[in-house]
This record gives C-alpha cells, sequence and structure tokens, in this order.
C-alpha cells in the first residue's frame, strides 16, 4: 500500500475575484512541506456541476451521467479532503454544498477539514458543513482553520498566513495524516 495520502483541497468558491483560490494555493503550499502527503487543488469553477438534476438519490450509486462518474472518480482518488470554505450569508456556498451533494459513495470514510475565512473566520459555513459531510459518512476533524481579516493577508494574488493561521494548518495536516492513515488501513 502507498504510504502517502493525496489530499484534494477543494475550492468552494467560484466567485469573481474569490479569496478561495489563493487561500487553497497556501494549503497546497503548506502541505508540499509534508513528507507523507501529495495535494491537488480542485477548483469547482472547473467542474461546473449543474444543481443535481437526476432523478436517482446519489446514494443509489447509480451513475449515468458522465460529469458525475467523473466527479465520482476524481473524489474517489483521494484519501482526505481539506475543503475552502469561505461564508456567506452565515452559511457555506450553495456551488460546494452542491459538489458534496453530487456522488455519496466516494466521500465515506475519509477525513475532511475545513479552512475557512469570512464572518468569524468562516465558522458558520464550517458549522453547516459538518452535519452535511457527517451523513456522507465521512471523519469530520476538529482541526479546522479560520482565517480572520483573509483580505488584509491576500498581495498580488498571494495569501500569506500569519502565525496562528501558520499553527493551525499544521495542526489539521498532523490531524489529516493520522486519521488519513488509519481510515485507509481500515478501507482496506
Amino acid at each position: 500500500m502507498n504510504d502517502r495520502l493525496k489530499l484534494l483541497v477543494v475550492l468552494g468558491s467560484v466567485r469573481e475575484g474569490r479569496m478561495a483560490e489563493p487561500v487553497g494555493r497556501w494549503v497546497c503550499e503548506q502541505a508540499a512541506g509534508r513528507d507523507g502527503i501529495d495535494c491537488e487543488l480542485v477548483d469547482l469553477k472547473e467542474w461546473d456541476l449543474p444543481f443535481y438534476p437526476f432523478a436517482d438519490a446519489p446514494a443509489k450509486g447509480n451513475y449515468t451521467d458522465p460529469l458525475q462518474r467523473r466527479w465520482a472518480e476524481k473524489v474517489a482518488s483521494a484519501d482526505g479532503y481539506v475543503l475552502i470554505a469561505p461564508e456567506y450569508n452565515h452559511g457555506a456556498p450553495a456551488v460546494l454544498k452542491n459538489a458534496l451533494d453530487f456522488v455519496y459513495a466516494e466521500w465515506n470514510r475519509k477525513p475532511v477539514t475545513f479552512v475557512g475565512y469570512g464572518g468569524n473566520g468562516g465558522a458558520r459555513s464550517i458549522e453547516g458543513l459538518t452535519l452535511v459531510v457527517r451523513e456522507l459518512q465521512m471523519a469530520a476533524l476538529e482541526a479546522s482553520v479560520h482565517i480572520m481579516g483573509v483580505w488584509g493577508k491576500v498581495r498580488d494574488g498571494r495569501f500569506t498566513g500569519d502565525d496562528k493561521d501558520l499553527r493551525w494548518i499544521s495542526h489539521a495536516f498532523d490531524e489529516l495524516e493520522w486519521w488519513g492513515r488509519a481510515l485507509k488501513v481500515a478501507r482496506g
């Protein structure tokens, strides 16, 4: 079994001028400094998943649409996830919730953490998404990153985390590695 963990960092916003992109790149840069993690940035802007139009619930696993099958393959390819979770109007962006709802079994029994920003560091977005990922049988980790003042930390399209952000992302990766390895063994 490959000892390295593959993490998908999912950009949870498709807005023009979004902060999710520089924050997501920063997360992958932090992962690059760790020996046991391979990180892939997944931009929902490139996936253009329609709001779920299919008759069968994703939990049935009857994926007939080619885009849904490709999304299932992408999600299944990972051992864990970091969801970049901005807060829009006290909640998560619809595009991120839709991406989670689009498939089912491929998310199961894998760890997930969040990097939030916006009101209260994205706390309400993360809180709502935690309920969703639990229903998807994911292991929601307590080690989330709540970025305060994200707009003041981006210069020339590049996010630079402060000491607190760096401590929390390091903790999040520690937890993702532990849970990722344990669940990878358990999944066989």
